[in-house]
């Protein structure tokens, strides 16, 4: 048995093997024309109808392919969408300026508790818009910034609530 897979392998090893596709570079094939195929862009593609793609390569397709090429040009028309990275940009932004919204608004505390509300409304803003554009582009400073603004404004405001809340209950425990 060790002998005939012995021999099997060897056999194996010494076919061989020629690739399956020529480079349209070589002359030597016997072609005496090079193909040239035109480039096309990705917005002409994903606007073709299946008819003129059968008229380009010059047979009919096959349901299987009639079925993929309108998958591509779904992806294609996902891909070129006017303005994407653009709201990629804006919803970092938002997030960065409620994040300096709810930073700011803590400066009114001192006048007359007018900043607490506005604090944590922005604050939380800033949070959730800037989590959703991070989802969208995770290399995206701006949301990054928001988030980390979002989350000092709501702990400030936190912290401070708790340091009011904590001397009134010593102050008032200090009248009995």
């Amino acid at each position: 048995m060790k002998i005939r897979l012995t021999i099997f392998v060897l056999l194996l090893c010494s076919i061989q093997a020629y690739p399956t596709n020529i480079p349209a570079s070589q002359t030597n094939t016997g072609f005496s024309e090079q193909i040239t195929i035109p480039a096309i862009s990705l917005s002409i593609i994903s606007t073709m109808k299946v008819k003129e793609v059968e008229k380009a390569i010059g047979r009919k397709l096959k349901l299987k392919e009639k079925i993929a090429f309108k998958i591509a040009q779904w992806k294609f028309k996902t891909v070129l969408k006017p303005g994407k990275q653009q709201d990629y940009k804006d919803k970092g932004r938002t997030a960065k300026l409620f994040g300096l919204i709810s930073l700011a608004s803590i400066l009114l505390i001192p006048v007359a508790f007018l900043g607490i509300l506005p604090c944590l409304a922005f604050g939380i803003a800033a949070i959730a818009v800037g989590k959703k554009a991070k989802k969208e582009n995770p290399n995206d400073k701006n949301a990054k910034l928001g988030i980390v603004l979002g989350w000092i404004g709501v702990g400030i405001i936190s912290a401070a609530t708790i340091f009011v809340i904590a001397f009134l209950i010593s102050y008032s425990g200090g009248l009995r």
